[in-house]
């Protein structure tokens, strides 16, 4: 076991006896999820109006927000990575929620990037402007490979569970 799982295992309490009745694990596992995700759309809206609605203060609290939302994903997706099941072969990703919480990830960061830059730039938003024109194709560019690797993988997963499947079969012979 890596240091990474066994940390996570340690913050999340799993070697709790709680787990071991499976009922109670499947139970607390799905409140588990309906919380995390109150969590992300409970951050992402606030993070979203904060620095429109509370100024420089609400753009800093903001992207305090954004990073500890972008890192708690990252360790979800991680710790299930390090445990075998990678999300993005095994989710759709082309749903109406996705885009919505990718437009709220835009406001959020891109709300604070605004009023900071009003606020510390001296009025100036020509560097903003200049980031937007650098960003947007970089970005555009990252969403093509993400999508091509996420095919990629899918393809492979497919694969291997075929792989398996006949395995079976040839050892049922």
């Amino acid at each position: 076991m890596s240091a990474f799982v066994r940390a996570a295992r340690f913050v999340g309490d799993l070697d709790d006896e709680f787990y071991a009745d499976e009922l109670q694990r499947d139970i607390w596992n799905e409140a588990s999820a309906v919380g995390f995700q109150s969590l992300l759309w409970i951050g992402l809206i606030a993070g979203a109006i904060l620095p429109f609605a509370a100024g420089v203060t609400g753009a800093w609290v903001a992207l305090g927000i954004y990073v500890a939302l972008i890192v708690v994903a990252y360790v979800v997706i991680g710790y299930a990575r390090a445990r075998g099941i990678d999300m993005y072969t095994v989710q759709e990703l082309r749903r109406a929620r996705i885009a919505v919480a990718s437009a709220l990830f835009v406001l959020c960061g891109g709300g604070a990037a605004i009023r900071l830059l009003a606020r510390y730039g001296d009025g100036n938003l020509g560097s903003l402007w200049i980031g937007v024109a650098v960003g947007a194709p970089l970005g555009f560019a990252a969403a093509v490979i993400g999508v091509k690797a996420h095919q990629r993988r899918r393809r492979e997963a497919e694969l291997a569970a075929e792989k398996a499947e006949l395995q079976g079969f040839e050892e049922t012979d």
